[in-house]
C-alpha cells in the first residue's frame, strides 16, 4: 500500500490533470460559440431574414448573357443565390457579388447556383452583361439574366424587388432559394456579410 502522503499527491495530480483538460474543453466551447455569437441569428438560427413559408420563386423564363435561355424550372433542384443587379454599377453590386462568391467559397458550397437578374433592362445587354461578370470573377459561376420590363416585372414583384430608376436606387437584395423553389431567406446590402450568408448556406 502507498503511503497516505504519496496518495494524496497522486490524488492531487489527477485532479489538476481532469482540471485542466476540462478547462481545455471549456474553453473550445466557448470558443465555438464566441464564433457562433459574432452572427445575429433568429430564434430559428438563420443570419439573415426569414422570408414567408408562402412565398416561392416565381415562373419566369429568360435569357442569360450567352442566350442560353434558363427557366425557374430548370433552377429546381438545387439551392440558388439570386442577386438583383445591373452591369453598369460600379459599388453596390460587385460588392455584393464578391461577398456571394466568398461566402459560397468559405461554405464549401459547390451545389448551389449563383443567379444575377437584371434590375436595369433599358442598359443591360449580353455584352455588358458578360463584361460585369468577368470583371468579378464569375463567369461560369454565375449567371446574369436579361429581358425586357415587361418580362423582369413580375420577378421583382415576387421577389419585392424595386428596379434601378434615375431618381431611386434598385433594392440591392440577396435572395437564397431552397431545392424546391421556396424563397427561404432575404439579405439587404447593407446587412449581408461573408460570413452571414456563409452560414445561412450552410444551413440551406
Amino acid at each position: 500500500m502507498l503511503p497516505a502522503r504519496l496518495r494524496l499527491a497522486l490524488i492531487a495530480l489527477s485532479l489538476c490533470a481532469v482540471a485542466a483538460v476540462l478547462g481545455a474543453t471549456l474553453a473550445s466551447r466557448a470558443g465555438n460559440a464566441n464564433e457562433t455569437r459574432g452572427l445575429e441569428l433568429s430564434k430559428d438560427g438563420w443570419a439573415g431574414a426569414v422570408r414567408p413559408p408562402t412565398q416561392r420563386v416565381p415562373d419566369f423564363t429568360l435569357k442569360d448573357q450567352d442566350g442560353k435561355t434558363v427557366t425557374s424550372a430548370s433552377l429546381k433542384g438545387r439551392p440558388v443565390v439570386y442577386a438583383f443587379v445591373y452591369s453598369t454599377c460600379e459599388d453596390t453590386c460587385p460588392a455584393q457579388v464578391q461577398t456571394i462568391k466568398g461566402a459560397i467559397d468559405d461554405a464549401d458550397r459547390k451545389d448551389v447556383r449563383v443567379v444575377g437578374i437584371s434590375v436595369d433592362p433599358v442598359n443591360d445587354n449580353p455584352k455588358r452583361a458578360a463584361s460585369f461578370l468577368l470583371k468579378q470573377g464569375m463567369t461560369g459561376r454565375m449567371e446574369f439574366l436579361l429581358g425586357t420590363r415587361e418580362q423582369l416585372q413580375p420577378v421583382w414583384d415576387a421577389f419585392a424587388i424595386q428596379p434601378q430608376q434615375d431618381n431611386l436606387e434598385h433594392s440591392a437584395h440577396t435572395i437564397l432559394a431552397d431545392a424546391s423553389g421556396r424563397q427561404r431567406i432575404g439579405f439587404p446590402y447593407d446587412f449581408m456579410t461573408q460570413e452571414a450568408l456563409a452560414h445561412d448556406l450552410g444551413r440551406l
